[in-house]
C-alpha cells in the first residue's frame, strides 16, 4: 500500500468537505489524519511487537469519517472506502480498512471488536480533546455568531458532561491517561477564560 498515495486521495475526497456546517472545510480531512498518528502512538503502547497492519490502520484513520453526515456514517463510510480502495490496496488490506471504519462509531464494550478497531475509536475520541475541544468549541459559536460569553457558559454547564462520557467509552487504560491530560488543560483553560472573558487580569486571580 503506498501510502502517500492513500492520503492524496484521502485529500480528493475529504480536503474541501464540510460535513458540519459550524466547523471549517476540510475538517474530516485534517481530523482524520491526527486521528492516524494518535492510533499509530496507541498502537505502539497498546501492542508493541504487532506493526503488521500499521498501514490498514492509517488508511483507516484517514477515511473513517468519509460518510460524515449520512448516518449511521460508519456503516455508509465502509461502503464508500471499499470502492475508493479497491485498486490501491490488497483484499486483505481493503477487508481490514472497511471493516475498522464499519465499527469505529459503534463504542459497546459489550462487544469484542479487535484491538485496530478499538484503536481507531480510541485515538478518535482522544482527537476531540484538548486543544482541538477548544478549536472546536470556539468554531462553533463564532459560525452560531455567539459571544466568548457563549462559549464560557458551556464549558461551565455541559463540558463536564460531554468530557465525562467521552471518556467512558474510551477502551484502553493508556487512553484514560491521555484523555485526563488533555482534560486537565482543557479545566485549566476553562479557569483562565471565566477571568479573561470580563476583561479582568488572570495572574492577579492565581
Amino acid at each position: 500500500m503506498d501510502l502517500a498515495e492513500i492520503k492524496e486521495l484521502a485529500f480528493k475526497h475529504l480536503g474541501n468537505r464540510k460535513a458540519h456546517s459550524e466547523r471549517e472545510r476540510g475538517f474530516i480531512y485534517y481530523h482524520g489524519q491526527r486521528v492516524a498518528n494518535i492510533a499509530l502512538e496507541l498502537r505502539k503502547m497498546i501492542l508493541p511487537a504487532d506493526d503488521a497492519n500499521d498501514e490498514a490502520i492509517i488508511a483507516a484513520a484517514y477515511f473513517h469519517d468519509i460518510a460524515k453526515g449520512i448516518e449511521p456514517h460508519s456503516y455508509y463510510g465502509s461502503i464508500l472506502v471499499r470502492d475508493i480502495l479497491k485498486d490501491h490496496c490488497s483484499l486483505e488490506e481493503l477487508e481490514l480498512i472497511c471493516e475498522i471504519i464499519r465499527f469505529h462509531q459503534f463504542r459497546d464494550k459489550s462487544k469484542k471488536y479487535n484491538d485496530y478497531i478499538k484503536i481507531i475509536q480510541d485515538a478518535d475520541i482522544l482527537d476531540h480533546g484538548g486543544v482541538v475541544e477548544i478549536w472546536m468549541n470556539f468554531g462553533y459559536y463564532v459560525h452560531k455568531d455567539g459571544t466568548l460569553t457563549d462559549s464560557l457558559e458551556f464549558y461551565q454547564t455541559e463540558y463536564d458532561s460531554l468530557a465525562e462520557k467521552m471518556r467512558n467509552a474510551l477502551n484502553y487504560d493508556i487512553s484514560l491517561e491521555i484523555y485526563d491530560e488533555k482534560n486537565r488543560f482543557v479545566k485549566d483553560f476553562i479557569k483562565r477564560l471565566n477571568v479573561e472573558a470580563f476583561g479582568e487580569i488572570y495572574i492577579k486571580h492565581n
